[in-house]
C-alpha cells in the first residue's frame, strides 16, 4: 500500500466520520447509542495500550518473584 493510497483511505474514513458527526443531532436514539459505544470502545483500547506501554517502560515485566526452593526429603 503506497502513501497516496493510505492518505486517500484516511481522508475517506475522516469524511465518513465527519458526516456521521454532522448528522448525529438528527439521528435516532439507536444511532447515537451505537456511535457512543464505538467511541467508548476505541477510547478504552487507547487507554489499555497506554497502560501496557507504561508497564513495560517502568520495568514491570522484569521483576521476578522469589520462590522457596524445595529440597528432596531423606529416604525413610
Amino acid at each position: 500500500m503506497s502513501a497516496n493510497d493510505l492518505k486517500a483511505e484516511v481522508e475517506k474514513v475522516g469524511k465518513k466520520l465527519l458526516t456521521k458527526l454532522n448528522n448525529l443531532p438528527q439521528a435516532d436514539i439507536y444511532e447515537i447509542v451505537s456511535f457512543t459505544v464505538i467511541l467508548v470502545f476505541i477510547a478504552l483500547v487507547f487507554v489499555l495500550v497506554a497502560m501496557a506501554c507504561c508497564y513495560s517502560c517502568c520495568d514491570g515485566h522484569t521483576k521476578k518473584h522469589r520462590f522457596a526452593r524445595v529440597q528432596p526429603t531423606q529416604a525413610v
